[in-house]
Formats: C-alpha cells, structure tokens, sequence
C-alpha cells in the first residue's frame, strides 16, 4: 500500500514540477507586464493540482478492507466463531448467556 501512495505523491511531485516549469517559462519579461488575472489563474491551478493529489493520496492510506466471515451453517456454541457470529448478526446478544432478544420481547439461544 505504500508502493500507491508514494507513486501518487511521485506523480503530484511530477505535476508541480511540470507547472512550475510552466510558470517559469511563461512569466513575463521586465520590459512587459504581465496581467494579474493569468498569473492568479496559474496559481490556482497548481494549488488545485496539488491538494488533489494530496488528499487523494491521504484517502488511499486511510481505507482499510475488512475480509468478511463467511459462515456455512452455524458454528458450534461457545466457540469464538459462535461469539462473532452471533455478536455480528444480534445486536442485543448477550455473550454471558448466549441469548438474544428478539422484537418480540422474547429470549432466544443464539444458535
């Protein structure tokens, strides 16, 4: 997972260059003046370029993806896939008792 952002923080890196390089080779000579509109619409263009790279890299580090359990059947009672399981599939199972209640107000072994 590093290997993807330090290739997107590479690209960024790549892309500031590249503007830089363009703002450079575009700035004005003394002897004329530049217009203040084009030199802000540049800058704002790199920055842009920058916090998207940016924050697109941040977003890359911060997931993460769970496996999911898949369960064929039940698992066996008092066992910690029972325990997952159940805790996943009732939210008010009680791992004490090995109940749960259902809608109804009832209690049930979580089977």
């Amino acid at each position: 997972m590093s290997g993807k952002i330090f290739g997107k923080l590479g690209l960024g890196a790549a892309l500031a260059g590249a503007l830089a390089l363009a703002v450079t080779v575009s700035a004005p000579e003394p002897a004329k003046a530049a217009s203040k509109t084009g030199n802000f619409f540049l800058g704002a263009l790199a920055g842009a370029a920058t916090v998207a790279v940016l924050s697109s890299a941040a977003r890359a580090s911060k997931r993460r993806y769970r496996r999911r359990r898949v369960y064929y059947g039940h698992p066996r009672p008092w066992t910690a896939a029972w325990y997952d399981y159940c805790s996943a599939r009732y939210r008010s199972f009680n791992p004490d008792t090995g109940y749960y209640r259902t809608y109804s107000g009832r209690y049930r072994f979580c089977r």
